[in-house]
C-alpha cells in the first residue's frame, strides 16, 4: 500500500506566515503554540512529516520536547490549528498530528487536514492522545510496526 501524499498543487506559493492571497489552504503558524501545551494529539499518519509539510509547503521548525529532539510543523487550516511532528528518537515514525484544546470536533479537524493533503483515512495508524498511553488509542491498519 502507498502511503504517499502528493506533491503541493501547481498554483500554491509556500504556506504564509501573515495574510496575503494564495490558494494553499495551509498557514503557517509557529512551532512555540505547541510547546506551550496548548495542544492535543488526536492521531497519527503513515506519511512522513517531510511529505506532509513537502505537500503543503511547509516550513518546519526543530526544538526538544521531553527526551528528544522534534520536528514540528504548525498550521492552520479552514480555522483548524494543527501541531504536525515527528520525535527523533522515537521508535514510532508516523506524522503525529495535534490540534489546539479548543477543537471541538476532531473527526472534522482530521478530515480539513486530509482534504489538504489529498489523501484518504487509509492513512490513519491511530486515533487518540499516546500520552496517556494505549488505552486511549485506537491502532488502525495502517499502522507500521515499529522500527
Amino acid at each position: 500500500m502507498n502511503f504517499d501524499v502528493p506533491g503541493p498543487e501547481a498554483d500554491w506559493l509556500d504556506a504564509p506566515v501573515s495574510a496575503c492571497p494564495n490558494p494553499n489552504p495551509a498557514w503557517q503558524t509557529s512551532m512555540w503554540w505547541y510547546i506551550s501545551g496548548l495542544f492535543r494529539v488526536v492521531a497519527g499518519l503513515a506519511p512522513s512529516l517531510d511529505s506532509v509539510a513537502g505537500r503543503l509547503k511547509l516550513t518546519t521548525e526543530r526544538g526538544w520536547e521531553e527526551l528528544s529532539p522534534v520536528d514540528v510543523a504548525m498550521i492552520q487550516i479552514r480555522g483548524v490549528h494543527f501541531a504536525l511532528h515527528r520525535m527523533e528518537y522515537s521508535p514510532m515514525t508516523d506524522t503525529i498530528v495535534s490540534v489546539i484544546n479548543e477543537t471541538e470536533d476532531d473527526e472534522a479537524a482530521i478530515d480539513i487536514l486530509f482534504t489538504a493533503l489529498g489523501v484518504g483515512r487509509e492513512v490513519l495508524t491511530f486515533r487518540g492522545d499516546l500520552r496517556g498511553g494505549d488505552e486511549g488509542v485506537e491502532w488502525l491498519p495502517a499502522a507500521r510496526p515499529l522500527v
